[in-house]
């Protein structure tokens, strides 16, 4: 909707936000704050499924018939079984001090992991029809809020088949509140600016400030309570967020529309901005899509080229998730205690999502991930070297330079899969670009499902998991070059643009078949659609 570009031109400023107004900065700094309770609620189980020290304590009969007490430090009995008595260490509980996941039952936790995966996959795919059929703004703030009442609950359960069932919801309005979360603000700025708006956000502050939070909160049904209840005040930006307006009128709800595109001027302090070829348009989009309610996820593969476009977005979201957490998964050798590596694994986020804001609009968003991705490939697949040329040695870790290679190509996945959610907003039309996102954030928590797995083949051979990280970031740095660029260009909204070929606007209205003017009082104004899966 190029007319929609055009006015959201008029209601930016023309200071150092050049067409980004504070209506629109207010927007933005309120929805993407909602990443950072959804951060925490995510990344919970890096301190509430950590393992304390711990001693086993087993009684045993010696050649004297005395009893004896042994003991081992982190070790189960021989077989593998339960120790009689286990003491754990003060410095912190978790659900593994709580409920005795070790020895047999230590791969319960991974699996409660899992399974909030599970969730979160699921919630991304539900929120992309909802946000799509009934907005973005009311599928947020419910799941947002039904997040804080099922984290808060979390702490009080009493065993871990219950704690497991409610972070499989959890994962699901997580997965749910990134989706939309990621597009509403994306729908207020102009082509310029959806990179800033794709790339800065609260997530890496969400992980960095999750370090000194349990640290001073050593006690995981309080550290859970208190991220829940912290999250709490962003309930009250209900009437600080409107409805997307780029929504409505897709929707053919000009009037709601206009009036919020009215508020944003008044705010701005600028002029109304005519609205008049923006209407005609709306109307003309009304007619051309008459009969339609909603899409589903087949219209991402309704043909040949928006399949292909679809399996390479969702191919790169993949590929992101499954090396960024991968990478983070081989990260064990950072200096200092865990607080410490949490906090360190969000900070190097900042410079690679810096360089994505500084060069994606100069050179464009394919080449901007290729670069990236390529440095994240030739990063990973350096630590085969590596490993080839101390072959022979068994290493009890990674040596510093498989380290720095390590985060080098962390960096550059982490830039990349920005640019890549950015990129991938951009070429969804409005129509499908909830339920486009929520394919794509799908295919991420594939990768994040995966990633452990992976990580897994590295008792095969150190430098295999780095391989095969190498490996997909190169081939999603390719395959990117194959997607139109969107750099500088309207958001789509209707399936197949490039085949509508519309009458021209004038001040009036628009030339009919017959070649006289159609007033724009005369143009039917579409504001309900009735059939549903309409091409």
């Amino acid at each position: 909707m190029s007319e929609y570009e055009k006015v959201l031109k008029q209601l930016g400023s023309y200071g150092p936000l050049h067409y980004f107004g504070k209506y629109q900065f207010r927007v933005f700094i309120i929805v993407s704050l909602f990443e950072t309770p959804a951060a925490w609620a995510m990344l919970l189980p890096i301190l509430i499924n950590a393992k304390p020290t711990w001693t086993c304590y087993e009684n045993s009969v010696n050649a004297t018939s005395n009893m004896t007490l042994n003991y081992t430090m982190n070790a189960c009995t021989a077989d593998n079984k339960m120790c009689s008595t286990i003491k754990f260490s003060e410095d912190f509980t978790s659900i593994i001090s709580e409920w005795h996941l070790i020895c047999d039952n230590e791969g319960i936790p991974s699996i409660i992991t899992t399974i909030q995966m599970v969730g979160v996959f699921l919630g991304a795919c539900i929120t992309g029809q909802l946000a799509d059929k009934y907005g973005r703004k009311k599928p947020l703030y419910l799941e947002y809020l039904l997040l804080l009442i099922l984290l808060f609950c979390s702490a009080f359960v009493q065993s871990w088949q219950t704690f497991t069932v409610l972070r499989f919801f959890i994962g699901g309005l997580v997965g749910g509140v990134l989706v939309t979360n990621f597009v509403l603000p994306l729908e207020y700025v102009i082509p310029s600016w959806r990179v800033f708006c794709g790339c800065v956000g609260f997530w890496a502050v969400g992980l960095m400030l999750l370090a000194p939070l349990g640290y001073f909160i050593r006690d995981w049904r309080t550290l859970t309570m208190v991220s829940s209840l912290v999250g709490l005040p962003m309930l009250l930006s209900w009437r600080l967020v409107p409805e997307s307006p780029r929504w409505l009128l897709s929707k053919g709800r000009y009037e709601e529309a206009k009036q919020i595109i009215l508020t944003m001027a008044a705010y701005n302090k600028v002029d109304n901005p005519d609205l008049t070829q923006l209407h005609i348009s709306m109307k003309i989009d009304g007619n051309n899509n008459k009969g339609c309610q909603m899409y589903s996820y087949h219209n991402l593969f309704r043909n040949p080229k928006s399949a292909f476009h679809s399996f390479i977005a969702m191919f790169s979201w993949f590929v992101s998730s499954s090396v960024y957490y991968g990478l983070n998964f081989n990260t064990k050798n950072l200096a200092g205690d865990r607080y410490i590596n949490i906090f360190i694994s969000g900070v190097v986020e900042i410079p690679a999502l810096v360089f994505v804001l500084l060069i994606s609009n100069k050179i464009g968003r394919r080449k901007t991930i290729s670069i990236l991705m390529m440095l994240a490939g030739i990063s990973c697949f350096s630590v085969l070297f590596i490993d080839l040329a101390v072959s022979g040695e068994k290493s009890s870790g990674l040596t510093f330079l498989t380290i720095v290679l390590a985060m080098l190509g962390k960096s550059g996945i982490a830039g990349g899969w920005a640019a890549v959610q950015v990129f991938s907003a951009e070429t969804f039309p409005t129509v499908v670009r909830n339920i486009g996102i929520a394919a794509c954030s799908m295919s991420a928590r594939v990768g994040g499902v995966v990633a452990p797995q992976f990580v897994s083949l590295n008792s095969i051979q150190q430098s295999l998991p780095f391989t095969i990280f190498g490996g997909l970031a190169l081939a999603c740095g390719v395959l990117v070059c194959f997607l139109p660029e969107t750099a500088g260009r309207p958001l789509p909204d209707k399936l197949d643009m490039d085949r509508i070929v519309e009458a021209p606007l004038t001040d009036k209205g628009r030339k009919n078949k017959s070649g006289n003017e159609e007033l724009l009082e005369n143009i039917p104004l579409q504001n309900d659609y009735t059939e549903e899966n309409c091409i």
